[in-house]
């Protein structure tokens, strides 16, 4: 005895010494083991920098980047990449991964740099669908809470308590000793009517100096449990909405935390990137009619430029009066200035578009439209547009699912506004034996025979069965009411927003409409002027030359001539920018109307399963075929899917799905490749058989006039180059619709 209390008095000492380590008393100083020499502002210093994190996964950055973009300054040779705006919308779809749009590019707040985690992608509806946090369960984590759950536990120990009074077999000052193993298996599952039904295993081991039957012997039961909610949290419509009550989180989780919730919020996720893709349509052709547009206007100040210098030899060879060659001289500078500005335009739109459709910022080649735009009138009619906007408006369809989402819970949480009142039932069968396992009942002292505790167990003669009702109710029911009233009043304010939303569509589409009316109308107005700006041209430029035949030093039929040509060149200008205006209207009005998938024949289907959940549903669908069906039961659940979506590719009713994404179905994809190589800047001439614009006025080049040596050269100014492009009749939507990842 004496030398238990020496050996427990020494392991309480230890134990003293250790822990008494880490406690310091007042004016303690802290040292160190080994020495140092660098005193506290390193560590200060160290632990403030500011330094880069470690990566698991090395990123190589894009070796493409390091090729330089093209400048005003330096235009290096380049091959003309001719693509029609299909191409560049099939082009932009195929490397759409990560989506951008073309309104926050440079702003502070775009979205890809400020707040990545926002931008649009293929995998967010994979990251919906995978989500596990509170509110914002995924489909997979809501049925989670369905799977059944097993808890093993296995425990042992030895206990020493000195008896100060008479025990079974022990006298009083002995100590009872009893050595204890504890083993507990147990198997709970929730069902769909937010029941739970449990099973479990007991198995305990126990060997005393007690005077007992058996001095080591086994104990334990085997059971069964079943829990039902009655009142609050009861019903598979609550399950399949809230989740499991047990589940749920009071004051956090709500009742939004069901497959159903689950379910919308994939749907929702699914019609962001929708809007997504259908915001980047609408910028990829708006980039390209810009494109287009400053093209042509580069070609005009180009071939303005060269009339300019024509002019001003011709006013040098007449030795008109310095007003005049200082009056030419400075609409040449002005048309320098011009050029270069028009070129800037050129290469800023052009590498926009790169932007949006995925392509390196400089590869090499440059993208050429060879589309035009269309110049064709577009009758509508209100009350179809009008129904059309609001049927396919993402806004519309969002603002719906959030309205059946809320309905949905605001039904779930007037089943949680009645008290809890729950069926609990217990049934146990108990045993004992003197081992574990044995053959034989016989033990050698009882009648019954307790030899095995598995046997014992087995019999069946000895249980336990315990039944009732559990109640439980906060007085008042205050949250569960403040919650039902919550819930009603969110969802009279979305049926509000609907509402208002609704109106707000209307006056998005009146505006879209009026708009592309207005731009048709300045259209033939600037067409009207473009062709009375020639004709005044050329009957100046006759003047002129009858002028010159009568008078040579007389410059101001030729100064006029001059004006006529720069007005000429205005008022063409004036309406390739109307007519690109117009077009861009068009497709504004499309994306109103939510048409602008439909418009390009492009319509989203999801990805391939995984192909054990193809298997899984063939079994659970022979498993329902074979089903008898129960009069009493309602078997199926309220619909809450109204169909698919015009988008959507099951809106085709094509029984088969497309297998890769971003192709189009029985279509080899060939991507745009050069065509032929022009030197510097890349300019198109626009075939006349497809190109809206009149025919413009011969050039000042076809004057004939005495040759004469040109003062100031063409060599001081930037070298504009006609580049001569075979095009290609305007080319038309692919009839084969394809899909977008």
């Amino acid at each position: 005895m004496k030398t238990e209390r020496w050996k427990r008095s020494t392991g309480l000492a230890l134990l003293l010494a250790v822990l008494g380590q880490g406690c310091a008393g007042p004016g303690s100083r802290l040292q160190y083991l080994i020495g140092e020499d660098r005193g506290l502002e390193h560590y200060e210093d160290y632990a403030t920098s500011i330094e880069y994190p470690t990566q698991t996964q090395p990123h190589e950055t894009n070796p493409e980047l390091l090729r330089g973009p093209r400048s005003i300054t330096s235009l290096d040779d380049v091959e003309s990449r001719e693509m029609t705006l299909n191409e560049c919308i099939r082009l932009a779809l195929t490397n759409a991964d990560i989506i951008v749009d073309d309104q926050s590019f440079g702003s502070p707040s775009n979205q890809l740099l400020a707040n990545p985690s926002r931008v649009a992608s293929v995998w967010d509806n994979a990251i919906q669908d995978t989500g596990f946090l509170f509110g914002n369960l995924g489909t997979e984590a809501a049925l989670s809470n369905f799977d059944p759950v097993f808890t093993n536990s296995l425990q042992g120990g030895v206990s020493q308590d000195p008896q100060n009074t008479q025990n079974i077999g022990i006298p009083q000052g002995g100590t009872l000793v009893d050595h204890t193993t504890q083993f507990q298996s147990r198997l709970e599952k929730t069902i769909a009517t937010a029941g739970t039904l449990a099973v479990e295993q007991d198995v305990n081991y126990s060997s005393s100096n007690q005077s007992r039957l058996f001095p080591s012997a086994f104990t334990g039961f085997l059971q069964a449990e079943y829990r039902q909610p009655l009142l609050a949290g009861s019903g598979v419509e609550f399950t399949r909405i809230a989740g499991p009550q047990q589940s749920n989180v009071r004051g956090v989780s709500g009742v939004a935390q069901g497959v159903l919730i689950s379910r919308i919020n994939s749907d929702l996720s699914l019609l962001e990137f929708e809007q997504s893709v259908t915001t980047l349509l609408r910028d990829v052709e708006n980039r390209y009619w810009d494109m287009y547009l400053y093209l042509q206007l580069y070609a005009s100040e180009v071939e303005t430029f060269r009339d300019l210098v024509a002019f001003r030899a011709q006013l040098e060879r007449r030795r008109s009066i310095p007003e005049a060659i200082e009056q030419a001289e400075n609409r040449i500078y002005e048309g320098d200035a011009r050029i270069k500005g028009s070129l800037g335009d050129v290469l800023k739109a052009e590498y926009r578009l790169r932007r949006l459709v995925g392509l390196p910022l400089n590869d090499g080649t440059f993208i050429t439209p060879i589309d035009v735009p269309s110049a064709a009138k577009l009758e509508l009619d209100w009350e179809s547009s009008l129904l059309e906007s609001l049927s396919n408006r993402h806004e519309l369809r969002r603002q719906k699912w959030e309205i059946r989402s809320l309905e949905l819970q605001y039904k779930a949480s007037q089943n949680l506004a009645r008290p809890r009142l729950d069926f609990v039932s217990q049934y146990r069968v108990n045993g004992l034996g003197n081992n574990l396992f044995g053959k034989e009942d016989d033990d050698g002292v009882s009648d019954v025979g307790y030899n095995s505790f598995y046997e014992s167990l087995s019999q069946g003669e000895n249980t336990t069965w315990t039944t009732g009702v559990s109640f439980s109710m906060p007085l008042g029911l205050r949250l569960a009411r403040a919650q039902v009233r919550n819930y009603e009043l969110r969802l009279r304010k979305a049926h509000a927003v609907l509402a208002r939303q609704e109106v707000e569509v209307g006056y998005e589409l009146s505006d879209a409409i009026i708009n592309m009316e207005q731009n048709y109308l300045l259209t033939e107005t600037g067409l009207k002027k473009v062709a009375t700006a020639k004709r005044l041209a050329e009957k100046t430029l006759s003047r002129a030359e009858v002028d010159n035949s009568a008078d040579p030093n007389d410059s101001g039929p030729l100064l006029r001539a001059l004006e006529a040509k720069i007005t000429s060149r205005d008022s063409q200008q004036g309406y390739l920018k109307l007519i690109v205006d117009y077009n861009k209207a068009i497709t504004d009005l499309n994306f109103r109307k939510g048409a602008i998938l439909q418009t390009n024949s492009i319509y989203l289907s999801e990805g391939e399963w995984n192909p054990e959940a193809y298997e899984d549903a063939r079994i659970r669908g022979e498993a329902m075929s074979r089903a008898l069906d129960n009069a009493h039961l309602e078997t199926v659940p309220e619909e809450f899917v109204g169909g698919a979506d015009v988008n959507s590719w099951e809106s085709l009713g094509i029984p088969s799905r497309p297998f890769e994404p971003g192709a189009i179905e029985n279509f080899n994809r060939i991507e745009a490749q050069p065509r032929s190589t022009v030197p510097e800047v890349p300019v198109t001439k626009s075939n006349r058989a497809t190109d809206p614009l009149p025919e413009t006025p011969p050039p000042a080049e076809d004057l004939q006039l005495p040759p004469a040596p040109v003062v100031p050269s063409e060599e001081n100014f930037i070298d504009p180059i006609n580049y001569q492009s075979h095009l290609t009749p305007e080319s038309k939507a692919s009839s084969h619709p394809f899909t977008a990842k």
